[in-house]
């Protein structure tokens, strides 16, 4: 069987050598990558359960891990978590092996089967009835007067913005809106201050899996945030990512039993999603809701006050 993989990122480049293992003849596509990075988009916080999912496919995750963090300052209050800084492109570049990336659009009908991890682009899978993005910022900043260690979040208008430590005196700094642009809102963080070395604009696909079918057509299967792999509130993808792609593996011929899978799989951004759409119809957010929320994946640990707190935050009009 001939596999053409479109898209070179987590899920796109671990699957093309996978199944390139397993004995398919697979090329494997991207489109050139213009950040310093290498990585669209750029994203280096992982969650707890990222060691797991790299170990349970053969890999060393601390080989990854910039540094592991049990808390975050949010609006300056300690919040206890367990989340980590991760080098992303170094992970892209292992689960690729020695795949080569061809710079081309592939001939689909060179093909027997074309797997679609391309990620908000979804170029290959029909279009999502309804398919909802929100914006985002991204920096790489060098240097700056931030006296925490920790990670530092920031409400924002419809969003939250971030600054993560990479070690060396150096900042993961970005911010992402549901409801306006922005690139407006990070300045008045003050998370930008030193040296901003490289900077990106991107989008986030927050729809859910569960607005997001079909998972395949015809010869065409998708994979990650192609088919909405990414939590709807926060956005975070990577273990999603990869998370997909295995179970794209485990049922390779079965294409019921894949989109059945990855619904059974993240019924926690269901969850996200249906409280992403009531408060963008404008209503307005309780402390009932919290309970429609699985914060387990970022080991955060609130209240249902602070919880309430959040969402009021969030989506503040």
């Amino acid at each position: 069987m001939r596999v053409a993989v479109a898209g070179a990122g987590v899920a796109g480049s671990f699957l093309a050598s996978r199944l390139s293992d397993l004995g398919y003849v697979v090329d494997l596509y991207d489109l050139p990558v213009q950040t310093a990075c290498r990585a669209a988009p750029c994203a280096w916080m992982a969650t707890r359960d990222f060691p797991a999912v790299l170990e349970a496919e053969g890999l060393d995750s601390e080989k990854y891990v910039i540094e592991h963090f049990d808390a975050f300052l949010l609006q300056g209050q300690r919040v206890e978590a367990d989340l980590m800084t991760i080098r992303k492109p170094a992970l892209v570049a292992d689960l690729r092996g020695g795949i080569e990336v061809r710079k081309e659009t592939p001939d689909l009908s060179a093909y027997d089967r074309v797997i679609d991890a391309t990620g908000t682009a979804r170029a290959y899978l029909p279009a999502i009835a309804g398919d909802d993005f929100c914006r985002c910022v991204q920096f790489r900043v060098q240097g700056g007067s931030r006296a925490s260690a920790l990670p530092l979040v920031q409400y924002v208008h419809g969003g939250y913005a971030w600054a993560f430590p990479l070690g060396g005196g150096e900042w993961h700094v970005g911010c992402l809106s549901h409801l306006v642009d922005p690139s407006g809102l990070i300045g008045k963080t003050g998370f930008l201050d030193g040296e901003a070395r490289c900077g990106c604009k991107s989008r986030l696909r927050v729809t859910s899996p569960y607005k997001a079918l079909p998972f395949v057509s015809e010869n065409i299967w998708g994979v990650g945030e192609a088919i909405g792999c990414a939590y709807p509130l926060v956005g975070d993808g990577i273990v999603p990512a990869l998370l997909s792609a295995r179970l794209l593996l485990d049922h390779f011929d079965d294409p019921e039993g894949y989109t059945q899978a990855v619904l059974d799989t993240f019924p926690g951004m269901q969850g996200e999603r249906t409280l992403l759409e009531r408060m963008k119809a404008g209503r307005r957010p309780s402390p009932a809701w919290v309970d429609e929320i699985d914060t387990s994946r970022l080991g955060v640990r609130v209240t249902p006050t602070e919880v309430a707190r959040i969402l009021f935050a969030l989506l503040a009009r």
